[in-house]
């Protein structure tokens, strides 16, 4: 047997340098997919600007060519606001702002820590501390843009008020976590039934639903629509096997905490005593899986994170109470655990280096092309050019239904005499070789030129110009 507080102090220790070492490894990594949406946004908080902006609302009031994919923006009173609520953009932009990605990634750092700090408390248990802290690659947000670190925070919070049967507070914070992440909803639901005590479960869901229901109505008198933006926009569930696939392999290999929750439910089952509340969680994990809209993006199961705390909740024999000391053989597991996650980290950091790089070199070479008006065919790609919106490039998306005299329209209204068209194959949509401005008098065609590759973006990018005349 060790003494918790001791191994405690050596696994923190361990934690420490582990994560400075991958704090240097991961300096440089470029934001992408909606990492890049989420730095727009916290770029534009600290201008005063909360809304996506758009320099062609006024000849294209149906944004029908906005730089964003429909998922990632919503229209109210004819300005886009962002489906991903920028509560988390505004926090973090006075940090952004001054300290940059080094300020934010101390700043996540601090966060994770006293999420964990808080877990601690609930149980006063060094193996479920040690196992939450090492547990799951979910640590790989410190070093990145996104919110996840601190959803992860405020549900250790909701945890921690709800034990102290706060439910009234600990709802409220569950509301503010569903409208920024809706998908934790079956997280929300869950978390009563992690715990024994019965008559609190009611006023817990009463002051969600509560809390939520005064979002909704601040929400409709605001933009017109009850739900989080994220809701209308993805509101349609279809089971979709590849995402089912690709989430369960990741979270097999990216969560060890899972593993050893699939142990504990094998154990219960040769001991002929069924564990209903990791029974629950199982199948809430199942929904969770085959309801998942996407795969989560970014080679991490998102969706599926906030499980986590309630796993490693689920591992604590209350019978027992808290012990002051670790057994050797959880020593082993943690151990285990730990080296496997560190390395699973440092493995996943390396590859958003190389996507990082491919990423800075796309934009360089996008940089060298003189025309200021860039057009996209592919939704995923624009994602990386978002960047140059703040170097007075004026980027344009093909969408699938697009009509082309609506942009040709567009492009005269501004007068435009150039523009690049910028393909990553396969193209979604196609711009015709040569199309003429209607109700024009003047130079009413643009015609295509020559199809040139994209040198040095390491991706099979194509340029085409288009001139006027």
């Amino acid at each position: 047997m060790i003494q918790a507080k001791k191994a405690i102090g050596f696994f923190v220790s361990f934690a420490f340098l582990a994560f400075g070492f991958l704090f240097f490894s991961a300096k440089g990594i470029e934001p992408f997919a909606d990492f890049a949406l989420l730095e727009w946004q916290t770029k534009l908080a600290n201008q005063g600007i909360f809304h996506l902006p758009y320099n062609h609302g006024i000849e294209d009031p149906d944004y029908s060519f906005f730089p964003l994919p429909d998922l990632f923006f919503q229209l109210t009173k004819g300005i886009a606001h962002s489906t991903f609520p920028n509560i988390y953009p505004i926090l973090i932009s006075p940090i952004f702002k001054f300290f940059g990605y080094s300020g934010l990634t101390i700043l996540q750092t601090i966060l994770f820590s006293i999420a964990i700090y808080i877990f601690h408390q609930i149980q006063k248990s060094g193996k479920t501390t040690l196992l939450l802290l090492f547990g799951s690659t979910l640590p790989i947000y410190i070093f990145l843009i996104h919110e996840t670190v601190l959803i992860f925070l405020l549900e250790i919070i909701v945890l921690f008020l709800y034990h102290k049967n706060q439910n009234v507070f600990a709802g409220i914070i569950g509301a503010i976590i569903l409208w920024i992440r809706p998908e934790m909803c079956f997280i929300m639901v869950s978390i009563p039934f992690c715990f024994g005590e019965l008559n609190q479960r009611m006023r817990f869901y009463l002051s969600l639903v509560c809390g939520f229901s005064f979002l909704a109505f601040g929400n409709y008198y605001i933009s017109g629509s009850f739900l989080p933006f994220r809701l209308t926009k993805n509101s349609n569930i279809e089971l979709r096997p590849e995402n089912v696939f690709f989430l369960v392999k990741i979270w097999i290999l990216q969560v060890p905490i899972f593993t050893l929750i699939c142990f504990s439910f094998l154990k219960s089952l040769l001991n002929k005593k069924i564990h209903l509340r990791i029974s629950l969680l199982l199948f809430v994990m199942i929904v969770m899986l085959v309801v998942a809209p996407n795969t989560g993006g970014h080679n991490t199961p998102r969706y599926l994170f906030g499980l986590v705390p309630l796993f490693v909740l689920l591992l604590y024999d209350k019978k027992k109470g808290p012990s002051p000391y670790i057994s050797f053989r959880w020593i082993i597991i943690i151990t285990a655990v730990t080296f496997y996650t560190v390395w699973n980290l440092n493995s996943q950091i390396k590859e958003l280096k190389k996507i990082s790089k491919f990423q800075s070199n796309t934009l360089n070479e996008i940089r060298k092309i003189n025309d200021s008006i860039l057009i996209f065919s592919n939704p995923d790609f624009v994602f990386v050019s978002l960047p140059l919106l703040e170097e007075k490039k004026d980027l344009l998306l093909l969408r699938k239904n697009y009509n082309p005299k609506e942009l040709a329209n567009l492009l005269n209204k501004e007068n435009t005499k150039t523009f690049t068209l910028l393909e990553l194959p396969p193209s979604p949509v196609e711009l015709p070789y040569n199309f003429r401005i209607p109700n024009c008098l003047n130079e009413c065609n643009f015609i295509r030129g020559k199809t040139l590759p994209l040198e040095g973006a390491l991706l099979p990018i194509s340029r085409t110009q288009y001139k006027r005349n």
